[in-house]
Protein backbone atom coordinates (compact mmCIF):
# COMPACT_ATOMS: atom_id res chain seq x y z
CA UNK A 1 0.00 0.00 0.00
CA UNK A 2 2.86 2.36 0.80
CA UNK A 3 4.37 1.55 -2.59
CA UNK A 4 1.12 2.56 -4.33
CA UNK A 5 1.04 5.85 -2.42
CA UNK A 6 4.57 6.70 -3.49
CA UNK A 7 3.78 5.86 -7.11
CA UNK A 8 0.67 7.98 -6.98
CA UNK A 9 2.58 10.94 -5.51
CA UNK A 10 5.31 10.63 -8.16
CA UNK A 11 2.68 10.40 -10.90
CA UNK A 12 0.89 13.51 -9.68
CA UNK A 13 4.17 15.41 -9.43
CA UNK A 14 5.16 14.35 -12.96
CA UNK A 15 1.78 15.43 -14.30
CA UNK A 16 2.18 18.80 -12.60
CA UNK A 17 5.62 19.35 -14.12
CA UNK A 18 4.31 18.34 -17.55
CA UNK A 19 1.44 20.79 -17.33
CA UNK A 20 3.82 23.55 -16.28
CA UNK A 21 5.98 22.84 -19.33
CA UNK A 22 2.95 23.02 -21.62
CA UNK A 23 1.82 26.26 -20.00
CA UNK A 24 5.28 27.81 -20.46
CA UNK A 25 5.13 27.23 -24.22
CA UNK A 26 1.43 28.01 -24.60
CA UNK A 27 2.11 31.25 -26.47
CA UNK A 28 4.54 29.56 -28.89
CA UNK A 29 2.16 27.31 -30.75
CA UNK A 30 1.27 27.94 -34.37
CA UNK A 31 -1.19 30.77 -34.66
CA UNK A 32 -4.09 30.48 -37.06
CA UNK A 33 -5.09 34.12 -36.92
CA UNK A 34 -2.30 35.28 -39.24
CA UNK A 35 -0.53 37.13 -36.43
CA UNK A 36 3.22 37.00 -35.99
CA UNK A 37 4.58 35.03 -33.04
CA UNK A 38 5.35 36.93 -29.87
CA UNK A 39 8.87 38.25 -29.25
CA UNK A 40 9.39 35.64 -26.53
CA UNK A 41 8.32 32.86 -28.88
CA UNK A 42 10.59 34.15 -31.65
CA UNK A 43 13.50 34.27 -29.19
CA UNK A 44 12.85 30.66 -28.11
CA UNK A 45 12.69 29.59 -31.75
CA UNK A 46 15.98 31.38 -32.55
CA UNK A 47 17.65 29.77 -29.53
CA UNK A 48 16.49 26.31 -30.62
CA UNK A 49 17.83 26.90 -34.14
CA UNK A 50 21.19 28.03 -32.76
CA UNK A 51 21.32 24.94 -30.54
CA UNK A 52 20.56 22.61 -33.47
CA UNK A 53 23.16 24.34 -35.63
CA UNK A 54 25.79 23.95 -32.90
CA UNK A 55 24.93 20.26 -32.47
CA UNK A 56 25.27 19.68 -36.23
CA UNK A 57 28.52 21.67 -36.34
CA UNK A 58 29.94 19.54 -33.51
CA UNK A 59 28.70 16.26 -35.00
CA UNK A 60 30.25 17.08 -38.39
CA UNK A 61 33.53 18.17 -36.78
CA UNK A 62 33.83 21.12 -39.16
CA UNK A 63 37.47 21.91 -39.91
CA UNK A 64 38.84 25.45 -40.05
CA UNK A 65 39.01 25.09 -43.85
CA UNK A 66 35.27 24.28 -43.93
CA UNK A 67 34.22 27.04 -41.53
CA UNK A 68 33.51 29.61 -44.28
CA UNK A 69 31.29 27.11 -46.13
CA UNK A 70 29.51 26.33 -42.84
CA UNK A 71 28.78 30.00 -42.16
CA UNK A 72 27.51 30.48 -45.72
CA UNK A 73 25.31 27.38 -45.38
CA UNK A 74 23.77 28.43 -42.06
CA UNK A 75 23.11 31.95 -43.37
CA UNK A 76 21.42 30.70 -46.55
CA UNK A 77 19.51 27.87 -44.87
CA UNK A 78 18.24 29.94 -41.95
CA UNK A 79 14.48 30.20 -41.83
CA UNK A 80 13.32 33.61 -42.88
CA UNK A 81 10.24 35.50 -41.92
CA UNK A 82 7.21 33.46 -42.90
CA UNK A 83 5.00 35.05 -45.52
CA UNK A 84 2.05 36.91 -44.11
CA UNK A 85 -0.95 34.65 -44.09
CA UNK A 86 -4.63 35.25 -43.90
CA UNK A 87 -6.54 34.93 -40.70
CA UNK A 88 -9.45 32.53 -40.78
CA UNK A 89 -11.83 35.49 -40.63
CA UNK A 90 -10.15 37.19 -43.62
CA UNK A 91 -10.07 33.95 -45.60
CA UNK A 92 -13.75 33.32 -44.91
CA UNK A 93 -14.64 36.68 -46.49
CA UNK A 94 -12.85 35.91 -49.78
CA UNK A 95 -14.56 34.17 -52.68
CA UNK A 96 -13.24 30.64 -53.32
CA UNK A 97 -11.19 31.50 -56.46
CA UNK A 98 -9.48 34.43 -54.71
CA UNK A 99 -8.78 32.33 -51.62
CA UNK A 100 -7.27 29.62 -53.81
CA UNK A 101 -5.08 32.22 -55.61
CA UNK A 102 -3.76 33.39 -52.24
CA UNK A 103 -3.05 29.81 -51.21
CA UNK A 104 -1.23 29.19 -54.51
CA UNK A 105 0.84 32.34 -54.00
CA UNK A 106 1.89 31.19 -50.52
CA UNK A 107 2.75 27.75 -51.89
CA UNK A 108 4.94 29.30 -54.60
CA UNK A 109 6.74 31.42 -52.00
CA UNK A 110 7.42 28.31 -49.90
CA UNK A 111 8.63 26.44 -53.00
CA UNK A 112 11.02 29.28 -53.90
CA UNK A 113 12.42 29.24 -50.35
CA UNK A 114 12.84 25.46 -50.51
CA UNK A 115 14.73 25.83 -53.82
CA UNK A 116 17.10 28.33 -52.17
CA UNK A 117 17.69 25.95 -49.28
CA UNK A 118 18.33 23.05 -51.66
CA UNK A 119 21.04 25.09 -53.40
CA UNK A 120 22.61 25.89 -50.02
CA UNK A 121 22.59 22.22 -48.99
CA UNK A 122 24.17 21.12 -52.28
CA UNK A 123 26.86 23.79 -52.03
CA UNK A 124 27.72 22.84 -48.44
CA UNK A 125 27.47 19.08 -49.06
CA UNK A 126 30.12 19.36 -51.78
CA UNK A 127 32.79 20.50 -49.27
CA UNK A 128 32.11 17.70 -46.77
CA UNK A 129 34.21 14.55 -46.55
CA UNK A 130 32.45 11.20 -47.15
CA UNK A 131 32.31 10.61 -43.37
CA UNK A 132 30.79 14.05 -42.80
CA UNK A 133 28.31 13.43 -45.63
CA UNK A 134 27.17 10.23 -43.90
CA UNK A 135 26.62 12.16 -40.65
CA UNK A 136 24.82 14.95 -42.52
CA UNK A 137 22.60 12.38 -44.29
CA UNK A 138 21.68 10.83 -40.95
CA UNK A 139 20.98 14.20 -39.31
CA UNK A 140 18.94 15.40 -42.30
CA UNK A 141 16.86 12.21 -42.31
CA UNK A 142 15.82 12.85 -38.69
CA UNK A 143 15.38 16.61 -39.11
CA UNK A 144 11.62 16.59 -39.55
CA UNK A 145 10.90 13.89 -36.97
CA UNK A 146 11.45 16.06 -33.90
CA UNK A 147 7.87 16.16 -32.68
Amino acid sequence: MVNFGKRLAVGIAAAGFSMAAFAADADCHWRHDGAAPSAACAAKFAARIAQHEQQLHDALKITPAQEAAWKTFTAKAAPGTPPAGLSRDEAAKLPAPERMERMLGMMKAREARMTERLAAVKEFYAVLTPQQQAIFNDQFRHMHHHR
